[in-house]
C-alpha cells in the first residue's frame, strides 16, 4: 500500500491487532491492497478456496449461507469488521458467500502475506482464533432472543482449563472403577464383577457428559446493541444478564494470580450504569476487553456519524427551500365511537380466562404461570372433587338408604359453598396479580380480592439492565421464571411468568423503541432549529448587504467641480 499511515486510524482500534505497536501495525498496512466493489458484486462464493483476508474500510457487506436451496442472510458487516480469516487459518473452503451490500472499500491481504504476518507477529493468531471460534459457535447455536437487526460480533466461553478441571474427577473415578473391576474379575474369575463395574461406570459417564455440557452452555456475547452474559446449569438454572453497549462506562481486566496469567486466563470487568458485568475466567482476557472497547466506541461513532449525516440532509433541504420550518398543524380528532358492551357470555369468558400473555392496545399484560395457580388451587379443588364424588356415590346407591337425601344434600352443599368460595378467591388472587409493559412504562400490580391493591411503576427509560432467572428443573421444563429489571438501584421482579425469555425481549424491544423514538425526536428538533438559525443568519446577512448597497447608492457619485 502506497500510504499506510492513512489507514493507521482504521486498523489500530481493531482488536485483532491488540498488542502491536503503531510501527508494527504500519507493517501490516504496507501488506494490504486496496479494493473497491460496487453494490451487489460477490466478493467470494461459498465453497470457494480461501486465498484472501479482508478488512472493511468503507461500506457494508452481506454474509449469506445456503440453506434449503436458498441463500439466507447470516449477518451484515460494517466498517472495521473483517472476514475471510477462517479459511486461511484452517485451510478450509469458504463457509459462506460475501456480497457487497453497497459500494464497499476493502483492504485485502493475500494468503502469502497473511501467513508472513502471522509468522512475524504470532500474537495475531490467538486474536483471530477468538473471531473464528465465535463464528463457528454462532453457526451451530441459535439464540432466540436476538433482534432481527442485531449483529453478533463475538461469542466467548470460559477457559478450557476449567473444562479440563471439571472433567478430571469423573475421569479419575471412572478409571479407578474400571481398573478395579477388571482386576477383581480376572483375579477371582468372576464375570459378574465386570458387569457391576460397567453398571457403576454409567453414572460416572453421565457426570462426565453433564460437566462438559455445563461448561458449553455458558456464553459471553457481544452484539452491535448489547453485552450479554448467558449462563445455564443443566436442569437447575438458566439466566441471562445484559446491558446496552451505550451504558458501558469502563472495561478492565483482572487476574487472580500468576498461574492464571501464565495460561492467559482472567476476568473482564465491564462497568455499566447498572453495575458491573463480569466475564469470568475467559481465555485471552486482554483481547476480549479490547474487543468490548472497540465495539463500544464503534457504536458511539456510528451513532454520531448518523446524526451528522441526517443534519446535513436537513440543512440541504432547508437551504434549497429557503424557508423556515413551520410546525405541523394538528389533525382534528376523529369522532368518538361508543363501543358496544360485551355480552354476558363474553364477560364470563373474559373473567375465567387463563391466558398468560395478552395485549390490550399498546399494553402487554402477563400473568403468573399456571403452576402458581395450581399450587394455590389444589386444596380447594381436591375438596370440591371429594364433595362431588360423595354426592355421586350416594346417588349411585353406595351409601345406606337410611340416610335421607335432604340431609346428605344439606351437608354437601354446606361444604361445597365455602370450598367454591375458597377456589374462587384463589383464582381471583392469581388473576389480579399482573405485570404490564406499555410503550413507556412497566407495572407490577398486586391486588388481593376484597383487599388492598399495590401498584408499582417505572419509566422504561429508567430501566438500566435486564436479566431472567429460570431456577430448578420444573422451571425449565414448564418454561417459567423471574424477569428482573433494575431501576435506579431497585428491582422490579416479574415473578413466575411464563416464557421469561420472551418477557425480557418484550421489555428490551419496547425500551429500545422508546429510546430510538425519543432520540429521533430530539435530533429532529435540533436539526430543525439549526436549519432555522442558518436561514435566519443568511437573511440577516442579506439584509445587511442590501442596506449597505442602498446606503452606497444614496450617496451617489461625487459632485464634479
Amino acid at each position: 500500500m502506497e500510504d499506510p499511515e492513512a489507514y493507521l486510524g482504521r486498523l489500530k482500534p481493531i482488536y485483532i491487532f491488540k498488542g502491536l505497536s503503531d510501527e508494527q501495525i504500519l507493517d501490516v498496512a504496507r501488506e494490504l491492497q486496496f479494493e473497491r466493489h460496487p453494490a451487489g458484486e460477490v466478493i467470494f462464493q461459498e465453497k470457494d478456496g480461501g486465498d484472501s483476508f479482508y478488512i472493511i474500510n468503507h461500506g457494508k457487506v452481506k454474509v449469506l449461507r445456503q440453506s434449503g436451496g436458498k441463500a439466507k442472510l447470516v449477518t451484515t458487516l460494517s466498517p472495521g469488521d473483517f472476514f475471510g480469516e477462517t479459511a486461511l487459518l484452517y485451510g478450509r473452503r469458504r463457509s459462506a458467500t460475501v456480497e457487497a451490500a453497497e459500494e464497499v472499500e476493502l483492504l485485502r491481504l493475500g494468503k502469502e502475506a497473511f501467513d508472513r504476518l502471522l509468522h512475524k507477529f504470532p500474537q495475531i493468531r490467538p486474536n483471530l482464533l477468538l473471531s473464528t471460534q465465535s463464528r463457528e459457535i454462532y453457526q451451530h447455536v441459535k439464540f432466540s432472543w436476538l433482534q432481527p437487526s442485531e449483529v453478533v460480533y463475538l461469542i466467548a466461553r470460559k477457559h478450557r482449563l476449567l473444562l479440563y478441571q471439571s472433567l478430571f474427577p469423573p475421569l479419575l473415578i471412572g478409571g479407578l472403577v474400571a481398573v478395579a473391576a477388571i482386576w477383581l474379575a480376572v483375579s477371582r474369575d468372576a464375570l459378574w464383577i465386570a458387569y457391576v463395574g460397567a453398571a457403576l461406570e454409567l453414572p460416572v459417564a453421565g457426570w462426565l457428559v453433564w460437566n462438559y455440557i455445563d461448561w458449553g452452555n455458558d456464553y459471553y456475547i457481544i452484539t452491535n446493541q448489547r453485552l450479554v452474559d448467558l449462563e445455564k446449569i443443566v436442569g437447575i438454572y438458566d439466566s441471562r444478564v445484559e446491558a446496552p453497549l451505550s451504558s458501558v462506562m469502563s472495561v478492565n481486566v483482572q487476574t487472580a494470580d500468576s498461574g492464571q496469567r501464565a495460561v492467559h486466563m482472567g476476568d473482564v470487568v465491564v462497568r455499566t450504569f447498572s453495575g458491573p458485568i463480569v466475564l469470568k475466567s475467559v481465555e485471552n482476557p486482554l483481547v476480549l476487553a479490547a474487543a468490548v472497547e472497540e465495539y463500544w466506541y464503534r457504536t458511539k461513532s456510528h451513532e454520531r456519524e448518523n446524526q451528522v449525516a441526517e443534519m446535513r440532509k436537513v440543512l440541504r433541504e432547508h437551504l434549497e427551500r429557503g424557508t423556515h420550518t413551520t410546525p405541523a398543524r394538528p389533525r382534528p380528532p376523529a369522532p368518538k365511537v361508543e363501543p358496544k358492551g360485551p355480552s354476558l357470555g363474553q364477560q364470563i369468558a373474559t373473567f375465567f380466562t387463563f391466558r398468560l400473555r395478552f395485549e390490550e392496545g399498546d399494553t402487554v399484560i402477563y400473568r403468573k404461570h399456571w403452576y402458581m395457580l395450581i399450587s394455590d388451587e389444589w386444596k380447594p379443588t381436591l375438596g370440591l372433587l371429594l364433595v362431588v364424588a360423595a354426592l355421586t356415590l350416594y346417588v349411585a346407591g353406595f351409601w345406606p338408604p337410611a340416610v335421607p337425601l335432604s340431609a346428605v344434600a344439606l351437608v354437601l352443599i354446606t361444604a361445597f359453598i365455602p370450598l367454591a368460595g375458597w377456589w374462587l378467591y384463589e383464582y381471583v388472587d392469581w388473576k389480579n396479580d399482573i405485570y404490564m409493559v406499555t410503550t413507556d412504562q412497566i407495572f407490577d400490580v398486586n391486588k388481593k380480592p376484597l383487599g388492598a391493591e399495590t401498584r408499582k411503576s417505572a419509566p422504561l427509560a429508567n430501566v438500566l439492565s435486564l436479566k431472567y432467572e429460570r431456577p430448578g428443573l420444573l422451571g425449565i421444563l414448564l418454561n417459567f421464571g423471574t424477569v428482573v429489571a433494575t431501576v435506579a438501584g431497585t428491582e422490579f421482579r416479574f415473578e413466575g411468568v411464563f416464557d421469561p425469555v420472551g418477557v425480557q425481549n418484550d421489555i428490551y424491544r419496547r425500551q429500545e423503541m422508546q429510546k430510538a423514538k425519543k432520540a429521533a425526536a430530539e435530533e429532529a428538533t435540533k436539526r430543525a432549529e439549526m436549519a432555522d438559525w442558518l436561514l435566519a443568519y443568511q437573511q440577516v446577512e442579506k439584509e445587511v448587504q442590501t442596506g449597505a448597497a442602498k446606503k452606497a447608492a444614496s450617496k451617489g457619485p461625487a459632485a464634479k467641480p
